[in-house]
């Protein structure tokens, strides 16, 4: 084989994977193979050192972990093309949203080794958060080798794979729930007279030391937030407006679209 990892899709999220994983140093690029339907990605990841293929068959041929990166709309369409070439050492690292691992081993055979893993655009600053769940079939030989991809750009967290779809709003989607509320403060920060430079800087440097005091500090998220729900005061005013408008329904509500529409998306 003459790569270890290769991806089948480079998208924005395997895009911010490679790049912690670069920061990382664990891998070289030429140990990691491109396969993707654009000739300009493939360009741009050939001129950095990547190992670049012109079809699914010879990546999938010349790797041991294959990176399934392709949405469920067009997974179903690139099957035959991975059957053909997957040898009984390959393991497969899939991305894509709702797919079981019982789906691929209807396609692929009962045999085969995958392990379903929700990414988080995050790893692109080295700080991604996979939580991943693998089939019966998948040695401890192999997970090892996977956690050690995953690993050099975050932490992995294995949970049971009915779980799958509840944890996308917990990692894979959150994100994006922190920077639509950093556009909802910026714009009120810049009506209030604030440099929106001046305000993201502030914001994210605090939710950046919060997050690492719930990780760190020993305290829960409820003792951290009694520590600043003081009566009479700002914080409190800001939070019972919140709650007088729905603020925990509503992300409730959201979470829960979330989860019911990756388990949409796995009905193939």
């Amino acid at each position: 084989m003459s790569t270890i990892v290769g991806c089948i899709g480079a998208g924005n999220i395997v895009k911010a994977m490679l790049a912690g994983v670069e920061k990382s140093g664990v891998y070289f690029p030429n140990q990691i193979g491109i396969f993707d339907v654009s000739q300009k990605v493939c360009d741009d990841f050939r001129e950095k050192g990547y190992t670049v293929f012109s079809s699914i068959d010879d990546l999938v041929k010349n790797a041991r972990i294959v990176v399934v990166a392709v949405t469920p709309q067009v997974i179903d369409s690139i099957m035959q093309q991975i059957k053909n070439a997957l040898s009984a050492d390959t393991v497969f690292l899939s991305l894509a949203a709702g797919v079981s691992i019982k789906w691929y081993q209807e396609q692929l055979g009962k045999d085969c080794k995958v392990i379903r893993c929700m990414p988080t655009l995050t790893a692109q600053v080295g700080l991604g958060a996979f939580a991943v769940s693998r089939a019966e079939t998948v040695s401890d030989d192999d997970y090892k080798a996977v956690d050690c991809f995953l690993s050099s750009c975050g932490i992995v967290e294995e949970i049971p794979e009915s779980l799958m779809c509840e944890v996308v709003p917990i990692n894979g989607s959150a994100p994006a729930y922190f920077y639509h509320m950093t556009r909802v403060i910026l714009k009120e920060a810049v009506h209030m007279g604030f440099d929106e430079d001046t305000a993201l800087r502030l914001f994210a440097q605090t939710m950046k030391g919060s997050a690492e005091m719930l990780l760190n500090s020993g305290m829960s998220a409820e003792m951290l937030e009694d520590k600043l729900r003081l009566k009479g005061g700002t914080t409190l005013a800001a939070l019972d407006k919140m709650d007088e408008l729905g603020f925990d329904r509503c992300l409730t509500e959201g979470i829960r679209a979330c989860v019911s529409r990756c388990k949409e998306l796995g009905n193939l």
